[in-house]
């Protein structure tokens, strides 16, 4: 990885755990901020899109990369309802590591069968992080055993990694697509920012049309318009998420034309985690205990190791 890779994904991970935060003072309404967050993001880059799509041609695009959009669409909707959710069964500080740092073994294993190499030390990094982040929320050794892990939080978390895991790969391969395709008319920068706003667009109508088939299946109609209802009451808070989601995953898009193994950006995004601990000990006042010091030493030296 490049230097300005790395900066662009550790910066990234400082803001990603910043609305995470938000996330978690938001759990009583998962589905309605998840919607309030990604169409604030949506709207806000709607008419950079127009510009971009009105520049390029409407027809430069092929099926393929808008294909490649929905499949990253709908994984990131599983991350983001996966977390949100999670959030109501567990503190920030067990569900954000498990969710966030899982995908790092994921992808590494995916990106291995794809035909890209890793050395061992990089394996050794992935496999750090992972225990790191097994050790995170405990607040005790003795709590290191399998029961620790099967509660529904876990499982939601578990739901949302395999959203990360599905969004990270292929949006390295839409992204590598979409500036093979438009290189001799738009910059890499301005791609990835394209790309994001479309990826908003690419959550919020699923999400919509989710809501109103869950709600006609149940003869809900009262429940769709209040989750309608509730989404315009967060728009504040939303529009701060939202806003601070297109910085976090514009800047790991931007890397991602720098770099051809996505597997490293995925682990070096996990110092959100570090952040993320830190956050939730000063302003939700979450305790720390030293198995979360121990994690927090195991992730920054498999960081380290993956670089």
């Amino acid at each position: 990885m490049t230097l300005l890779a790395i900066v662009l994904v550790l910066l990234s991970a400082v803001i990603h755990a910043s609305w995470n935060l938000l996330g978690k003072r938001n759990t009583g309404s998962g589905v309605a901020f998840s919607l309030a967050a990604s169409g604030s993001a949506a709207l806000l880059l709607s008419p950079f899109l127009l510009w971009y799509l009105f520049t390029i041609g409407w027809g430069t695009l092929s099926p393929a990369f808008w294909q490649l959009l929905l499949i990253s669409g709908i994984c990131q909707l599983i991350y983001l309802v996966g977390l949100l959710v999670a959030y109501q069964h567990g503190d920030i500080g067990l569900i954000y590591p498990i969710a966030r740092a899982l995908p790092v073994l994921m992808v590494g294993g995916i990106t291995r069968w794809l035909g890209l190499s890793l050395d061992p030390l990089q394996w050794l990094g992935f496999i750090l992080i992972t225990l790191g982040c097994l050790i995170v929320p405990l607040s005790s050794f003795r709590q290191l055993s399998r029961a620790a892990y099967c509660n529904l939080g876990v499982g939601w978390a578990l739901i949302a990694a395999l959203g990360t895991t599905g969004y990270s790969v292929v949006d390295k391969a839409a992204i590598a697509l979409l500036t093979e395709q438009v290189h001799a008319i738009m910059s890499d920068p301005l791609s990835a920012l394209f790309y994001l706003g479309m990826q908003f667009w690419a959550m919020v109508l699923p999400l919509l049309l989710s809501i109103a088939v869950y709600a006609g299946m149940k003869r809900a109609r009262g429940q769709h318009t209040a989750i309608l209802a509730q989404t315009w009451q967060l728009r504040r808070n939303a529009t701060i998420a939202g806003s601070m989601m297109a910085m976090t995953y514009g800047l790991v898009l931007f890397a991602m034309t720098m770099t051809d193994n996505v597997s490293l950006i995925v682990a070096l995004r996990q110092f959100s985690i570090v952040v993320g601990l830190v956050m939730g000990t000063l302003f939700l006042k979450e305790k720390w205990y030293v198995t979360r010091g121990v994690g927090v030493a195991a992730i920054l030296g498999g960081i380290l190791l993956t670089l």
